[in-house]
């Protein structure tokens, strides 16, 4: 993946951490407690995203010639 790539995929996930992190906001409001699962799916999803922005931020290798 390009920098740019990892960059628009690093957006994507953490519009999706944010859905998620929603609707764990709202179980905990309404129910008291939280879903184990969605926490799980929310602290990969956030790991990825994260990952996806630190190799945005890297300058793209140049071939050796």
């Amino acid at each position: 993946m390009t920098p740019e790539q990892h960059a628009t995929r690093a957006e994507e996930l953490v519009a999706e951490a944010e859905q998620l992190y929603g609707d764990l906001r709202l179980d905990v409001e309404t129910a008291g407690k939280a879903d184990q699962a969605l926490w799980g799916f929310l602290d990969t999803t956030v790991r990825l995203g994260q990952l996806h922005a630190t190799l945005a931020l890297r300058t793209p290798e140049t071939p050796a010639q």
